[in-house]
């Protein structure tokens, strides 16, 4: 008995000893706390083994904590998949090496060469882009664009998204076999020893009116507005109306986006749950302005924020000029608390490097969790030799 009174003494005082850390914890100033510092490796900065183990070397010297690694582009994977041919980037010969296999597997390489400099990886792909480019890929590797036609989105014309040279065409959210789909790529990823996993264009294309022109040369600019207005296919008509009956009103056809693009990550959320439940962290790159990512893109990144969806939100808060007030934006989306344990804060490389010292000095004090940069070309060049931007930027953003 007295065995026991003790043992129950001894659990009484760890949790008081618990509950005295997490207030301790929640007062310290965010100078003290120990910063997320992430970095961004695209698929466009490697192509070979050797590549790979010198991104990872520089990325861990130069003091960063996670590095989101590239493997999926456009309905091509970059990683071991029997869903999604191997990337054409990786083997020599261009677009007709679609589906080749390399002999070695890029996301198994980075996290090898992270293991023993204790870096975190996570496999960051885009989730939605489908097929880029004015050229079929080979229609005997079974990629998306000539497998799965009627999953692309369709503009307000009636005609699907066309990619263009330098961008993509959009997968539709709303249809259940493209969710299915992404929750298979999810599901072979989640076979790595990975830290995370890292969604990019998790949205609606509402950009692509800057790049319709190539597709439709031809068009009046309320054509080109048309043609860049998503996605207008029968299967999302359909569930519209069933959902609103035929007055339906902007607002509500903004939910319903919005919704179908939530659903995409609570998906994935649930897939990463079930086969990696505890060691694998969700995070999205999201669109700077919160209220502009929500109501023109149809992605509520606070919403992601504030109901635990994603572990973190990584806001891409690439102005200048817009940066302080972006900030204030998503600190509102998310709220106080979440913005603190959940929101991590993406810079863009190309801007000055005075500009890019100011934004990092003003991520430090603002409580967020971190900061991501966007990107590793920026700090190092093509032969992996630290860039005049790295060698003065790095010494001063780094503890």
């Amino acid at each position: 008995m007295k065995s026991l009174r003790l043992f129950l003494a001894g659990l009484i005082l760890v949790a008081a000893a618990a509950i005295v850390l997490v207030a301790v914890l929640r007062y310290i100033q965010p100078s003290q706390r120990s910063q997320i510092r992430a970095l961004w490796v695209t698929r466009f900065d490697y192509d070979s083994a050797e590549d790979v183990r010198q991104i990872i070397k520089n990325t861990a010297d130069a003091g960063f904590t996670d590095v989101f690694f590239q493997i999926r582009g456009n309905g091509t994977v970059f990683f071991r998949s029997r869903i999604e041919p191997w990337a054409y980037e990786l083997s020599e010969g261009g677009l007709p090496k679609l589906g080749t296999d390399p002999g070695w597997d890029p996301l198994q390489q980075s996290i090898e060469a992270a293991r023993p400099v204790g870096l975190r990886v996570h496999a960051y792909m885009n989730v939605l882009p489908g097929w880029k480019g004015v050229e079929d890929p080979p229609p005997a590797v079974g990629q998306l664009w000539t497998e799965h036609p009627d999953w692309f989105m369709v503009d307000s014309l009636g005609q699907k998204m066309l990619p263009t040279s330098g961008w993509y065409s959009f997968l539709n959210p709303v249809l259940p076999e493209v969710r299915a789909h992404l929750r298979g790529i999810v599901s072979e990823l989640c076979r790595y020893d990975l830290a995370g996993i890292h969604l990019d264009y998790i949205r609606y294309p509402h950009d692509y009116r800057l790049v319709a022109k190539q597709r439709h040369p031809n068009a009046t600019d309320e054509e080109i507005q048309r043609h860049s207005e998503f996605s207008y296919d029968p299967a999302s008509q359909a569930a519209l109306f069933d959902q609103y009956g035929w007055d339906v009103s902007k607002e509500q056809i903004r939910q319903f986006r919005c919704d179908s693009v939530t659903r995409i990550v609570r998906d994935i959320s649930y897939v990463m749950q079930k086969e990696k439940p505890s060691d694998c962290l969700l995070s999205a790159s999201v669109m700077g302005n919160p209220v502009e990512g929500k109501h023109t893109a149809y992605q509520d990144s606070g919403d992601w924020a504030r109901r635990g969806l994603v572990d973190w939100v990584v806001q891409m808060n690439y102005g200048t000029r817009s940066f302080d007030r972006y900030l204030l934006a998503m600190k509102k989306a998310a709220g106080r608390r979440k913005f603190a344990s959940s929101v991590v804060v993406g810079i863009y490389c190309k801007n000055d490097v005075e500009d890019l010292l100011a934004q990092i000095e003003t991520v430090k004090n603002s409580g967020c969790a971190g900061f991501a940069v966007f990107s590793y070309s920026f700090l190092f060049d093509e032969q992996h030799v630290l860039t005049e931007k790295g060698g003065t930027l790095l010494p001063k953003i780094m503890p």
